[in-house]
């Protein structure tokens, strides 16, 4: 049967099918990649000459007396100022060899100051008529329920040049790039006679792309140039001169305040950026189709082979920020430094989605192993030292070694089972040792103590090692546990008599000393355990229950040491144990006092 690839390798090439829907979502990023890069040195060319709060405001900015001493100043107020004023501060800076002057104000309908006012603004600007550029704009409002869209043109037909106002904003509200040729076929489609292209554009005098541009912010409002409009004739000699003078009102109380990656800034300051981005080719556009599609895949690619070289939940997830963050630079580069827009939205999302699922999976295996290694010691240990293990892990159990310590050696053995089990059947063998087996061991661990190994139908445990509650406190719990197998084997054999067979006979030996305590084996695979003379002790000391069948629980003369009044004992004297040159001192265990 075909196996399918895994879900993690599938999500991979979502973003790669929706990278058209999430296309939507790249601007968030530009006004991010704005962000990170910081405000750049504006070039010089174009200039705004602001209609500024302090051209709005000469009589508390300035006396009567110094506000005679110029023309323009005696004319300065509130808005809106007299289209002849207007026409003034553009002549001005033309007179003083300004490459051309473009407006960011719609002249539409006739002057608020009457036909003479008309008249002056076209007599004076008349030399220059191909110098100028006035505005005109596209708005939209709801009537009844219904959109309506206008075109505002200016009253002037004696100027051939013609620049629309209208910018593109984000879903965010920012405004991020001036209209290409198919927003303008699409959106002034219904409208007669020739549709005005860009103000940018105009004024530059470069063909409009049939994409929309993104606009090249070079940073705040206040680092723009900038000349205030009360200004505009006391400027050094020669600052005007080829310069491209952009005439526009900047003050806030006038409206037309606009939101860009760095904050707020007046649709003149906009314009300004607009008109900068496109004289100086530092427009932003989206890669081609076919470069994106070889972007995408080769990056989709890239993080499978990465991703699949991930074994551990925690190195995928580092991995895969590691790659999305790659991305997301990588992306910032292609930006910065190409001025195109990547699909930076499906760059990220792709690590992100099949790193997260192969994340997920692989948490929900280890999970799964680390459930099952946790019933597996769990059975080995007792649920407090067990907790204590995988609180402060560390290389005693997992490397190869030893360090001394002291503990009590326990061993248990049952006695002629030989005979016993060659009466029985295989399988209520094997069912009768793991209920025994399991009566025993509940008792050590109910105590703390260590499960070492099974042998046949023996059982060796310690108490004390890896850690150690204090000699005392272990040996009380190795005679604890010693006095609970008693007291299991006789329910136990209660239920064996019930059942017509033998009652089972069970010597105990324990023993507190030195021993060197550590992993036996190899890399592969190690077996935690302890060495010694101890527990050689402690095993004579079971084998030696066989002579003294009244006393199945024997312990030595340095285990009652520790607890000398708390255990009812009855001596039995020194014995030599096979195997130790000297004599160990040996006491039956009867009980607690």
């Amino acid at each position: 049967m075909t196996r399918l690839p895994p879900l993690w390798s599938l999500a991979l090439a979502v973003p790669l099918v929706l990278s058209p829907a999430l296309a939507g979502l790249d601007s968030r990023w530009s006004a991010l990649f704005f962000q990170w890069r910081g405000a750049r040195s504006p070039s010089p060319d174009p200039v705004l000459l602001a209609v500024d709060a302090e051209s709005l405001s000469l009589d508390q900015l300035l006396t009567p007396a110094e506000r005679s001493a110029s023309p323009l100043w005696r004319r300065m107020g509130p808005w809106p100022w007299p289209r002849e004023l207007q026409a003034e501060l553009a002549a001005a800076v033309l007179e003083r060899g300004a490459r051309q002057v473009v407006f960011n104000v719609v002249f539409t309908g006739p002057s608020r100051f009457g036909a003479a006012d008309d008249t002056a603004f076209e007599r004076r600007l008349a030399p220059w008529r191909r110098q100028v550029v006035l505005a005109a704009a596209y708005s939209t409002s709801e009537r009844g329920g219904l959109e309506q869209a206008q075109v505002q043109r200016p009253v002037y037909g004696g100027f051939p040049r013609l620049g629309l106002t209208a910018l593109l904003q984000s879903p965010r509200g920012l405004v991020e790039a001036i209209p290409g040729r198919a927003w303008i076929d699409a959106t002034l489609a219904d409208f007669p006679g020739i549709h005005p292209l860009p103000l940018a554009y105009v004024a530059a005098a470069r063909p409009l792309p049939a994409d929309s541009v993104g606009i090249d912010f070079s940073g705040p409002a206040a680092a723009l140039p900038q000349v205030p409009a009360w200004q505009v004739l006391q400027q050094a000699e020669g600052f005007w001169r080829g310069r491209t003078v952009l005439i526009g009102a900047t003050a806030p109380e006038l409206g037309d305040q606009q939101e860009t990656p760095f904050g707020s800034q007046s649709g003149a300051q906009v314009q300004l950026a607009a008109l900068a981005t496109v004289l100086e080719e530092r427009g932003f556009q989206p890669l081609p189709s076919p470069l994106v599609w070889l972007l995408l895949g080769g990056w989709t690619l890239l993080v499978a082979g990465m991703l699949w070289r991930c074994r551990q939940v925690g190195t995928t997830v580092a991995i895969t920020v590691g790659i999305a963050a790659a991305g997301l630079l990588g992306a910032g580069g292609i930006w910065a430094l190409a001025h195109r827009l990547p699909p930076v939205s499906a760059l990220v999302a792709t690590p992100l989605l099949g790193g997260g699922l192969r994340s997920w999976s692989q948490w929900r295996h280890e999970s799964r192993e680390r459930a099952y290694l946790h019933q597996v010691l769990a059975r080995r240990v007792s649920p407090t030292l067990l907790r204590d293990i995988l609180r402060e892990p560390g290389p005693i159990w997992t490397q190869v070694g030893g360090v001394r310590g002291h503990c009590v050696v326990l061993f248990t053995d049952l006695m002629a089972f030989t005979p016993f089990s060659a009466v029985l059947p295989p399988a209520e063998l094997f069912s009768l040792l793991n209920r025994y087996f399991e009566a025993i061991a509940a008792a050590v661990i109910a105590e703390e103590g260590l499960l070492d190994k099974f042998i046949g139908d023996s059982l060796m445990a310690e108490f004390g090692v890896p850690r150690s509650r204090g000699d005392g406190v272990e040996a009380l719990a190795a005679v604890r546990a010693a006095l609970a197998m008693q007291a299991s084997l006789a329910e136990l054999n209660a239920e064996l008599a019930a059942a017509g067979r033998p009652p089972l006979r069970q010597g105990i030996g324990l023993h507190f000393g030195e021993v060197m305590a550590g992993n036996l084996g190899s890399s592969q695979r190690l077996e935690f355990t302890v060495i010694g003379v101890s527990v050689i002790v402690a095993s004579r000391l079971e084998r030696l229950t066989r002579q003294f069948p009244d006393t199945p629980i024997l312990i030595s003369g340095a285990l009652l040491a520790l607890l000398p009044d708390q255990l009812e004992v009855v001596c039995l004297g020194a014995h030599r144990l096979k195997g130790l040159p000297d004599p160990v001192e040996v006491y039956g265990l009867l009980g607690l006092r």
